[in-house]
């Protein structure tokens, strides 16, 4: 772990990060933008399988999955960037671990829904009616991701846990 974080920390991705105040808030806004992007997509798909929102056709919640994908993206994107920029802090941090493993059981939910509900809503017109596992993944989901983000605002305080 102490050559991982030596490492990183002797990058030039480390340096420029360190090395330029505007870069951190920089990422911290296109971490944010990423966030609402995946959050407010996953709401209205999640809801809209949950039948919460059912004036939201169908064909639309394609839509909303192409933009959770660039959500995710940016958070990725940005997420390896502050690990690299403070490698020290991050590698140690027990609210960061688990943000980890919850996403990572996220992506598994995501990918059962891809693969299990998203083709039926495809094929369904206006008659779409969720199984129980398809309300499930949904219902999965906005846990999930909720606490992903509880977790985003430990990570200040998730070195002293």
């Amino acid at each position: 772990m102490k050559n991982i974080i030596a490492t990183l920390s002797a990058s030039s991705i480390n340096d420029f990060i360190i090395s330029n105040s505007w870069v951190w808030p920089a990422m911290e806004v296109v971490h944010f933008m990423g966030l609402c992007l995946l959050f407010g997509s996953l709401l209205i798909i999640d809801l809209r399988v949950l039948g919460f929102a059912k004036a939201v056709p169908l064909k639309a919640v394609s839509t909303f999955i192409v933009a959770a994908k660039i959500g995710i993206t940016f958070n990725v994107i940005t997420g390896v960037l502050f690990v690299i920029g403070d490698p020290a802090r991050y590698f140690v941090n027990v609210a960061l671990q688990i943000k980890m493993i919850l996403i990572v059981i996220a992506g598994l939910n995501a990918m059962y829904f891809t693969r299990k509900v998203r083709p039926k809503m495809k094929t369904a017109k206006k008659n779409f009616k969720p199984s129980f596992s398809a309300r499930l993944a949904a219902l999965v989901s906005l846990v999930l991701w909720t606490c992903v983000i509880v977790l985003g605002r430990f990570i200040p305080y998730g070195e002293n846990l």
